[in-house]
């Protein structure tokens, strides 16, 4: 059995149609069918339910496509894993990260390690973004900011979503929440972000508030130990406080409401000499998903 066809099938199956697989592949409609024809051929079932309308999996398609999704998944890895230590990929890359953005790469950061062994991190955490870049002599800085600067490259890794979070024993003693404007009499936590300006409005969906901070800081670390200490309301990226929730040491306040969603951004000198280590590290945070 072809690899090459396992990945047409799941690919066809992602489109939904022969058209669109043959059209992302630059190849003809009738050899994508012929292909997956004979590739049910060779499994003795249908595939694909084919209509003048529409085309879709049958059962037995969604059950062949969950068992080979994974497995296809870990041969490339394989072979991805096998080549880069082939090629020896050597060297050092220096990383400014904001105090926080480790917890959102962790994972990502953690397979370029394994990935490409020979490659050493030396990452320093940097409070002013991307504009540490120069003073620190650094490669790259993961950051959040939008920037608009031509002698800078911006590449976004992901985007996280921020709400409302407060620990049980702040919510014991403070009054009632039901909606936003209860906000106002609670002590809030501010974000000052690597510009220097303070979040001084929170903005959900169809409302604003203005924030009376009690506390103001410059990193997400911060505001999510002194909300978990019970400082006050703050707030978060999901993912950093989503395991404090699930221990129910925090409490998503009014869980209906969302801050909506702030880019991170890989950003690096347009005219910067990359070595082979840092090149293949943008590749493989830009490629990797979340």
């Amino acid at each position: 059995m072809n690899i090459n066809d396992l990945e047409l099938f799941i690919l066809v199956a992602e489109q939904g149609s022969f058209a669109k697989a043959a059209e992302s592949l630059n190849t003809r409609r009738a050899l994508v069918s012929r292909r997956i024809a004979e590739l049910e051929k060779q499994l003795g079932a249908p595939l694909f339910t084919r209509t003048t309308r529409a085309m879709s999996l049958t059962p037995s398609g969604e059950l062949y496509l969950e068992q080979i999704s994974p497995l296809l998944k870990q041969l490339k890895n394989a072979a991805m894993v096998f080549k880069n230590r082939y090629n020896e990929v050597q060297g050092s890359i220096r990383v400014g990260l904001l105090p926080f953005v480790d917890k959102i790469l962790d994972h990502k950061i953690a397979s370029f390690v394994h990935t490409y062994p020979q490659v050493k991190l030396d990452i320093e955490v940097v409070s002013g973004g991307y504009k540490d870049i120069s003073r620190l002599e650094l490669d790259l800085v993961i950051d959040i900011n939008h920037i608009q600067d031509n002698q800078f490259v911006a590449k976004k890794l992901l985007s996280f979503e921020r709400k409302i979070y407060a620990s049980p024993g702040y919510l014991e003693k403070s009054s009632v929440i039901e909606n936003l404007n209860d906000l106002q009499y609670q002590s809030l936590l501010g974000f000052r972000g690597t510009s220097g300006l303070v979040e001084e409005k929170w903005r959900f969906q169809q409302n604003t508030i203005s924030a009376n901070h009690k506390v103001v800081c410059s990193d997400y670390n911060s505001l999510y130990n002194l909300c978990l200490g019970g400082a006050g309301i703050t707030l978060l990226p999901q993912v950093i406080a989503q395991e404090a929730v699930e221990n129910n040491q925090l409490i998503n306040v009014l869980p209906e409401l969302s801050a909506g969603f702030t880019d991170l951004t890989l950003i690096y000198p347009v005219d910067h000499a990359f070595s082979s280590a840092a090149k293949v590290f943008v590749e493989h945070l830009t490629r990797q998903k979340s």
